[in-house]
């Protein structure tokens, strides 16, 4: 049987150190594990808390990271359905330390397959553990140490959770279980297995022991999802209307001059199916030669292959309305009603993706403990370990996407105002297609291929040397340590046109081989949305519109690719041309020395325990950045830009390095037999994320011409950041009324420094002109002139094509004169014709930003938690809520032009677990919420919008059922009322991100022998 606590096991490292004898209540079913972990709990210091397996190679959920969510203060993140990353009291896996048996693991995550189309180019530069890559079954407990202490090593300022595996000399009897599961993800394909076994045997002797686990998963699943790739920000002016509307508009709910306006630049619905392989093993050596020796030999393995594949049909908006509603929002104002009319049509794309990774995590470690008298015990402890993360397609490959397309969209309207946003579009094949005003096959041909290859490698090697000193009134740990980490970070993307972006040539793949693509329905899939396209869209265009996603057109990029690029774009999946390279190294020295003593005292016939202790470490940065110096920006299109690389490159380095003293007291107070009082105060720090660390400069072009407001980004890491210090303060009660039952209630306060903020300048960088700049005596400010003295608005598809004709006066020999302000026209410049900058242009201005540590914050909250069963009545339930506060938000109405500092990932959370366990049956529904929070300051580069994530609900069920003693069959529902996640900006109408989510069946059977 299943069980989830929220109640801690005595720690074994802890217990180790203080010699502490605890009871040990056999485990035999949900009730037994909560009772022992309450035992234990109130033999621990300190503020702890943790989940512990019910029995053998059985865990309470089918993830860690969602177990780690029943604990009071944890929240998480889910990826594609699943636990991924956990967030401790407001703070993100990049401030949490995970350990593996005491051991710091190290991370890497290169999150490409999230479901998001946007996160396709994502690059791993976390400190974050991914819980997902490590199966339950072979975890014995986690603990979740949310106070400082001396001998617990540094990095998290939330928490430092710590995975524990199984150890055959603890063990009373030689035991060994075996599980089966079928999975059915109701977004996948059929049915998927699962099979685990974990063995522990010990000699006769009981001096030599082995403990062996094994696991391999597959799941298929899938989603549908709309998405938005960035609402561009602006402070509306007097002029603003007319650049975005038709002569003669009346703009419904305008903005009011000097409002922040947020314009979204295209909508895409796609759906997504995923594939995933999962294998783990680990193996314990323990030898004991004699009675005050122990020596624990053990590896661990994992591995988690991952591939997807999606299909998203999107439109661009040329921004160039004919009607228009804005949402009347007084503090950021959104168009969230609108129609373009587009004569000769505009792309309606279909981005096909294929997506492929691999995470693997490899540990070795030994560790001596040797009892040299009754008083004093010494330990030694090695460890290396390693964690890769990155692409796992061909050539490497993280993603492959090629794009189909039809310049056909010639009408088309967009609807905000629904719980998922719709389109609607009329099909103009007149100039490019067939000409029979349907959206088929003929109309659709190539347009570009891209693609990305992103790795993340960290290595982490430790050694250790510590001990504890015991003597009848006190208690001292002490030690020293030595810990290494190297994290390298490399990036290449690709970008090449094939038919352009204009789709040059409808047909080109048919014409080369007929079979590559297929037409489908995208918006056939979607189950809790209606996306049949705008209401009224038909009258409104003066003809039959197709809803986005209706007509769909897919296949397999890499065979797309395979089959046309040399034809179409001289390229193959092995020459495509780099659009940008990322290569940067940093590695951390930390050497640390700790004191600890615990007393023990009397008041008032109270007892009194006290932990107390001091931590100090010296750390040295190295961070080395291969350079790749960019040559030129280039002007493909209206709002498209191309970075052209140089050849060379230079390693750009820089060291750092920084000390620390780390106190830390807590106090436990026995008030009487079942009221235990806990007061705790530390100070802690948290290293910053890898990639504010790095030396390198990076810049990336504007998201449209920088005449018409368009802002270059620039971006420098700095290595001599400091880590974040928080002097932390917890207090706690709780109350222990019966063997099974507690009510606990607390509050923690964490006062943080060093906080990274960003530091912002205007300024060019390595040389790079502006060929958009519109400024006096430019191709581009003569393209203005000319447009205006034709009478043809400035946007930006005309600025684009007359500052184009105006420099190929061999192909326009007319000059301005052979001006055409038709889409047909502009599509034609487009494909044929880039606009380079020259010698005259003025330099890009670049808004440079650098990580500095310049903030200071508090966080603060309440935990409270409840855990009850009725008597023997079988029922019982397990209730826990969070509050979680800090004094820095996050400020929709702030200046566009400047980067902000806020807390992320603070929200409120609850779980309510409803149990019912009597004989051989089990049951468990459990309550999952987690309130709106931040998730990035800043998403994107260039547009300062946030990423706030909406509050999220779960509900699981678990229904256990033991036929045999040593048998157990289970049926477990996840995610039961099939909740998606939804992700949005400045404003709630500023949604980037929409998922619709599936509900998952696991049957299980467990078998010990």
């Amino acid at each position: 049987m299943l069980s989830t606590t929220v109640i801690a096991p005595v720690l074994a490292e802890e217990t180790k150190k203080t010699n502490s004898k605890v009871e040990v209540i056999e485990v035999t079913g949900m009730r037994g594990s909560l009772s022992e972990s309450m035992n234990v709990k109130r033999q621990s210091s300190g503020v702890v808390d943790a989940i512990s397996a019910v029995d053998m190679g059985k865990f309470p959920d089918t993830n860690l990271a969602e177990s780690l969510q029943r604990i009071t203060g944890v929240s998480i993140n889910r990826v594609n359905g699943e636990g991924s990353e956990v967030t401790v009291r407001g703070f993100g896996g990049n401030y949490n330390l995970v350990t593996l048996n005491g051991r710091q693991m190290p991370a890497a995550n290169v999150s490409t397959i999230t479901g998001n189309p946007q996160d396709k180019g994502s690059t791993g530069t976390s400190r974050s553990f991914d819980f997902s890559n490590v199966a339950s079954e072979g975890v014995s407990g986690i603990e979740v140490y949310k106070t400082g202490r001396a001998a617990i090593a540094t990095g998290g300022i939330g928490a430092t959770i710590n995975i524990k595996t199984l150890k055959p000399l603890e063990q009373s009897d030689n035991m060994a279980s075996i599980g089966i599961k079928a999975v059915k993800d109701q977004g996948g394909d059929g049915i998927t297995p699962e099979i685990s076994g974990v063995a522990s045997w010990v000699n006769e002797e009981s001096n030599f022991g082995v403990s062996l686990f094994g696991s391999f998963q597959e799941r298929n699943s899938g989603s549908r999802h709309m998405s938005v790739e960035q609402f561009q920000l602006r402070e509306w002016s007097a002029d603003d209307l007319s650049d975005f509307t038709n002569p003669g508009v009346v703009a419904v709910n305008a903005p009011n001059v000097g409002q922040i306006v947020a314009i979204p630049s295209n909508l895409g619905l796609g759906t997504n199916q995923d594939e995933r392989e999962r294998t783990n093993a680990m193996l314990t050596l323990q030898f004991q030669p004699m009675e005050q020796l122990r020596l624990t030999a053990d590896v661990s393995y994992a591995s988690n292959e991952q591939n997807s594949t999606s299909l998203i049909d999107g439109i661009w908006f040329s921004q160039q309305f004919n009607s228009v509603e804005f949402d009347g929002n007084p503090v950021v104002s959104t168009p969230v009603k609108f129609s373009e009319d587009i004569e000769g049509g505009k792309d309606f794309f279909f981005q096909n993706l294929a997506l492929a990774t691999k995470d693997e995590l490899t540990s070795f470690g030994f560790n001596a403990a040797y009892d040299v008298n009754d008083d004093l015990i010494l330990r030694f402890d090695i460890a290396s370990s390693e964690a890769k993360s990155g692409g796992n397609g061909p050539l490497g490959k993280n993603s492959i996407r090629y794009n189909l397309a039809g310049s056909n969209a010639g009408w088309q309207a967009a609807d905000f105002t629904q719980s998922m946003p719709q389109a609607s579009i009329l099909i103009d094949d007149l100039a490019k297609g067939n000409n029979n005003g349907i959206f088929d096959r003929e109309d659709v041909g190539s347009q570009v291929v891209q693609s990305d290859v992103s790795n993340q490698v960290t290595t982490v090697d430790q050694v250790s040397f510590d001990g504890t000193w015991t003597n009848d009134e006190i208690t001292v740990d002490f030690g020293v340590g030595y810990l290494a980490t190297e994290m390298v970070q490399t990036n290449t993307n690709t970008s090449d046109a094939l038919g352009g972006w204009g789709v040059d040539n409808p047909g080109d793949i048919d014409a080369i081989q007929e079979g590559l693509f297929e037409q489908s329905c995208t918006a056939c899939a979607f189950e809790d949305h209606d996306v049949s396209g705008v209401e009224g869209a038909d009258a409104a265009a003066g003809g039959s519109t197709i809803a986005l996603g209706s007509v769909s057109f897919g296949g397999d990029p890499a065979a797309l690719l395979a089959a046309t690029g040399q034809q179409l774009g001289g390229v193959d999946l092995a020459t495509l041309t780099v659009s940008g390279l990322a290569n940067n190294t940093i590695a951390e020295d930390i050497l640390s020395a700790y004191v600890q003593v615990n007393l023990d005292y009397d008041i008032g016939g109270m007892p009194l325990n006290i932990v107390a202790g001091v931590r100090y470490e010296q750390t040295d940065v190295t961070s080395i950045s291969n350079q790749i110096v960019p040559l030129q920006i280039v002007w493909e299109s209206d709002n498209d830009f191309r970075t052209d690389l140089s050849t060379s490159s230079q390693d750009v380095a820089a060291e750092h390095d920084y000390s620390n003293f780390l106190p830390s007291i807590d106090f436990t107070l026995d008030v009487n037999d079942e009221v235990k009082a806990r007061a705790s105060f530390s100070k802690t720090l948290a290293r910053p994320a890898y990639n504010q660390l790095f030396n390198s400069t990076t810049v990336s072009a504007p998201s449209r011409p920088t005449a018409l407001s368009g802002k270059p980004t620039g971006n420098s890491g700095n290595a001599k950041l400091n880590p974040l210090e928080s002097t932390n303060i917890d207090l706690s009660l709780e109350w222990y009324y019966n063997d099974s039952s507690l009510l606990s209630v607390g509050y923690y306060r964490k006062d943080v420094k060093n906080f990274v903020g960003t530091a912002q300048v205007t300024k060019p960088l390595f040389g790079l002109l502006d060929a958009s700049s519109d400024a006096p005596g430019t191709l581009s400010a003569q393209a203005g002139d000319e447009l205006a003295a034709l009478g043809f608005d400035n946007n930006e598809r005309n600025l684009f094509t007359m500052t184009a004709i105006l420099q190929n006066p061999d192909a326009f020999p007319g000059g301005a004169s052979e001006f055409e302000s038709t889409q047909a026209f502009a599509d034609q410049v487009f494909s044929a014709y880039d606009v380079f900058p020259e010698s005259g242009d003025p330099e890009l201005q670049f808004q440079v930003t650098n990580p500095v540590n310049s903030d200071s914050a508090v966080i603060d909250g309440f935990e409270f938690a409840w855990q009850h069963f009725f008597g023997e009545t079988g029922f019982g339930y397990q209730f826990n809520y969070t509050t979680v506060n800090g004094d820095i938000g996050y400020d929709n109405g702030g200046s566009i032009n400047a980067d902000q500092f806020a807390l992320e990932g603070l929200s409120d959370s609850a779980n309510l677990v409803l149990i019912y366990e009597k004989d051989n049956f089990s049951s468990r529904i459990a309550y999952n919420w987690r309130d709106e929070f931040l998730s990035k300051v800043n998403r994107g580069s260039g547009n300062r919008n946030p990423l706030n994530i909406d509050d999220f609900q779960q509900i699981d069920i678990n229904v256990s059922y033991s036929p045999l003693e040593d048998l157990t069959v289970s049926l477990d529902v996840i995610n039961l009322t099939e909740e998606g996640q939804r992700q949005f900006g400045r404003s709630r109408n500023n949604v980037f991100f929409i998922q619709e989510a599936d509900r998952r069946f696991v049957l299980s059977a467990n078998y010990k022998f």
